[in-house]
């Protein structure tokens, strides 16, 4: 399976680890990848979009999110499995020198494009429609997401799920959706599968590890809440706010 616009439900294209994985898969196949949408069409359309007033492309991006975004009466649905055969399925079916699987990092991607080499990432995006949610109001995020954290652990014994509230980095998406980032646990089947098949004895297996920290709220044995996230704003500046998050606020 060749990963493209034909997207499982459930993982979100624009995410780094589904993006990185395309473009790593278009490179090993010796193919341009300029596109994060797969979509020829939509993207011409995003660049017509730029020349909007400001309200009105925010409003656009905010809206145009929610077509890859799961309805919550589906999450139940989430297939995993199907997940994860279309991210290793995304490179030529071949032997390897070696092969990386873990966090998801853009300095690790070129070093896998210079080696030759795939990268199976640990983690996804999974965004699930949810409207009238106040990116400013974690509370609220918290206990509107807790349903769908249920459905989601339900659905998918075999991973944690992280839900992610980030009013930074996130604000204009959370205000049509929620965030949810799915971790394997374990190495899923297809994953095992293609390792084993594509690399050939003395291959060499790379476990990439991010030891970056974020607090979070444990909300069960394998889930989390998560209040933020690294990049832009301090811990301290989303507990407490602070002279940059008023000047933010105000823009």
């Amino acid at each position: 399976m060749r990963q493209g616009g034909g997207a499982p439900r459930g993982i979100a294209r624009f995410d780094s680890a589904a993006g990185m994985a395309r473009a790593l898969g278009s490179f090993l196949h010796g193919e341009e990848f300029d596109s994060l949408t797969g979509s020829p069409t939509l993207d011409r359309l995003l660049s017509l979009v730029n020349l909007l007033p400001r309200r009105a492309r925010e409003s656009f991006y905010a809206f145009a999110g929610t077509v890859e975004a799961v309805p919550a009466r589906e999450v139940h649905q989430l297939d995993v499995g199907r997940i994860a055969a279309w991210l290793a399925g995304g490179y030529p079916d071949r032997a390897y020198p070696a092969a990386f699987i873990g966090s998801s990092n853009g300095a690790l991607v070129h070093l896998a494009a210079a080696l030759g080499a795939p990268w199976l990432p640990q983690t996804f995006m999974c965004p699930v429609r949810h409207f009238g949610t106040d990116p400013d109001d974690p509370r609220l995020g918290f206990a509107a997401g807790r349903p769908i954290v249920e459905a989601l652990l339900a659905a998918a014994p075999e991973m944690a799920v992280h839900h992610m509230h980030d009013p930074n980095q996130d604000r204009l998406m959370l205000q049509t959706m929620s965030y949810y980032r799915l971790k394997h646990r374990r190495l899923p089947p297809a994953y095992r599968e293609a390792l084993a098949r594509r690399l050939p004895r003395g291959a060499t297996l790379y476990i990439v590890n991010c030891t970056k920290r974020w607090p979070v709220t444990r909300t069960s044995a394998r889930s989390v809440f998560q209040f933020g996230a690294l990049g832009g704003a301090t811990t301290e500046e989303y507990q407490k706010g602070g002279e940059r998050v008023r000047a933010y606020l105000a823009r």
